[in-house]
């Protein structure tokens, strides 16, 4: 399977307020629009193809009629007054062949689901959605999108959104809390079949820790009894947690809605 990492989907429950305050921080954060049909709406922050999504409810009543999208299903289960990372996308430029080859993993596959949404100048983007169906009480395992453009058009026009006051800044790593490191990465490099790296001990977050590489950002799984991963797993359960940035002009960690992000020169 050739993937690429996408982007993280932050439930927030105002990402206009999201979005002030990480400009504030020099993270260039745009409109994205609305999707009509499933009573949602977002804030987006580019790193090139990769990027951050801030999704809040416009309509709860329409969005919890939902039944094709998963992700808008987690969204209204998990709604909170205060927000935090819930899942990721990777990309395909294959949906048909990545739903073959996934269940011929035997994983149980939903969709493709259309999907679409107005730009502010008037632009409707589309693509189109897979799920797999998982053990919601898990890390959520990601879904998988297709644009329906190629890559070689979306990459001038994503361009000027992905200039940030904060420096050239590239996603390089996603942060993940899990229970159990050892079956965590054993389940996902199943499904993924990428290369993970040797289990390490990271003493800034007191967690163990392993990467998976996945091109435009990587996943790191840890797991610890204390410190950060500690109290995500006991607020939100097996969920990402952290974002790191490289080639900003000055290090900072920020927190945003329950949301953290690491930037590093």
């Amino acid at each position: 399977m050739h993937l690429s990492f996408d982007h993280l989907v932050h439930f927030s429950p105002d990402p206009l307020s999201a979005q002030k305050e990480l400009n504030e921080y020099g993270i260039n954060v745009i409109k994205g629009g609305t999707h009509e049909k499933w009573g949602t709406f977002n804030m987006l922050a580019y790193f090139h193809l990769s990027y951050i999504e801030w999704l809040g409810l416009r309509d709860i009543t329409l969005a919890q009629t939902v039944t094709d999208n998963d992700l808008i299903q987690q969204l209204v289960n998990e709604h909170t007054p205060f927000g935090h990372f819930g899942r990721f996308a990777l990309r395909t430029d294959d949906m048909d062949l990545l739903i073959k080859e996934l269940q011929s993993k035997s994983y149980a596959v939903k969709g493709p689901v259309a999907g679409s949404r107005q730009t502010t100048d008037g632009e409707k983007l589309q693509w189109k959605m897979c799920f797999i169906e998982a053990d919601h009480d898990s890390l959520p395992l990601p879904f998988f999108i297709e644009w329906g453009e190629p890559e070689e058009k979306r990459k001038p026009k994503l361009a000027a959104f992905s200039c940030h006051q904060a420096g050239q800044l590239q996603l390089k790593n996603i942060y993940c809390a899990v229970h159990n490191l050892e079956k965590s990465i054993s389940k996902w490099t199943k499904l993924l079949g990428v290369q993970s790296g040797e289990s390490y001990k990271d003493s800034l977050i007191d967690a163990r820790c392993q990467k998976l590489y996945i091109n435009g950002g990587n996943l790191i799984f840890c797991s610890g009894t204390q410190g950060v991963v500690h109290d995500t797993l006991k607020k939100v359960g097996e969920r990402p947690f952290l974002v790191e940035l490289d080639h900003a002009l000055t290090s900072q960690q920020i927190t945003v809605q329950g949301a953290s992000f690491k930037l590093n020169k």
